[in-house]
């Protein structure tokens, strides 16, 4: 009776080793019928970037490849701490290649030391990090687009306007630009270098600065921060200057609450709300960053590292941006 029921125990789990071996043989062969790729975003909440990603979906849908692609998007809703989890979960995914929009570009090191030490290639896109962190490893890239340029070009249609609209620009008749600048998240690489282009190429301009915010590319917040200067530096104010269009239309959104002539107003994306007030001649104007170009790059970057040719890109690719007015 004893060896019977050894018998029977042993019986059962040879069936239950070889149902899972079966099982496992099942799943690795579905599993090869794709090539998978994790997405990590850091807010789909951002009109940019959730315009970017539906762009890349697409692309995606239509990448050249032998297998088809399946993608996994993980939202970070601009947390950091959301999203040192979702990646922590896309390293235990065996992803063919990660691509990456981080919420805090100064985490770079830490999350391609992990990537590194899995042997996952990473494409980084959109939001700039410092160039160190891409000598990590050499499966990474970035696609992107130049910051310092987009502030640049700011700066000149600025310039554009005080020269051939002075007497529209200058309200209080001071002879100077009295104006406010809207800033991204406080230390974020993209910021920093967008405000920095901008002063260097405005520096020959009667500047007066009226206001310095943080707005963290947000339009509510750019709403409430505006709404909170003094009165004077309000009424006083001639020009707006924005690291996005998303704060430049939260302070559009004040001045149209308020019923207040809107001032000069720059913002940096063109988005399709931003593009429709400037061509209706509401706001001056935006710089584009040519999203279509930027996920071109990274889909066709993708495409090559999976294929396994890793040296046909450069590890950093800016797309070109370029100014956009009514006139």
């Amino acid at each position: 009776m004893k060896k019977m029921r050894k018998y029977k125990w042993l019986l059962f789990i040879v069936l239950i080793i070889c149902l899972t071996l079966t099982a496992l043989g099942g799943s690795r062969s579905k599993e090869d019928q794709y090539i998978h790729v994790g997405i990590a975003v850091y807010d789909l909440d951002d009109t940019f970037m959730n315009s970017l990603i539906t762009a890349l979906e697409n692309r995606i849908d239509e990448a050249q490849m032998k297998k088809k692609i399946s993608y996994e998007i993980c939202d970070a809703k601009g947390n950091l701490r959301r999203q040192n989890k979702q990646l922590q979960y896309m390293y235990t995914q065996s992803y063919d290649m990660m691509l990456v929009n981080l919420v805090d570009p100064s985490s770079a090191a830490s999350v391609l030391n992990d990537a590194k030490e899995l042997d996952v290639p990473v494409i980084l896109f959109n939001r700039d990090i410092a160039e160190k962190d891409l000598k990590i490893t050499d499966n990474v890239w970035y696609v992107g687009t130049d910051a310092s340029q987009a502030g640049q070009i700011q700066g000149e249609m600025l310039h554009k306007i005080w020269n051939e609209q002075r007497n529209r620009v200058d309200k209080n008749k001071n002879g100077k630009i009295d104006y406010v600048l809207i800033e991204g998240e406080e230390d974020h690489y993209d910021a920093i270098r967008r405000t920095k282009g901008f002063l260097e190429n405005s520096k020959d301009l009667p500047l007066n600065t009226l206001g310095t915010l943080s707005a963290s590319w947000n339009r509510q917040l750019a709403y409430k921060k505006f709404s909170q200067l003094d009165n004077n530096a309000i009424s006083s104010t001639e020009a707006v200057i924005c690291n996005n269009d998303d704060m430049a239309l939260g302070v559009y959104d004040y001045y149209k609450e308020k019923n207040l002539a809107l001032p000069i107003i720059l913002g940096i994306n063109n988005s399709q709300e931003m593009n429709e007030k400037i061509m209706s001649g509401e706001i001056y104007g935006s710089v584009d960053n040519d999203m279509d170009n930027q996920v071109l790059r990274t889909v066709k970057c993708m495409e090559s590292v999976l294929n396994g040719n890793t040296k046909k890109y450069k590890k950093v690719w800016y797309s070109t941006p370029y100014a956009v007015t009514r006139e």
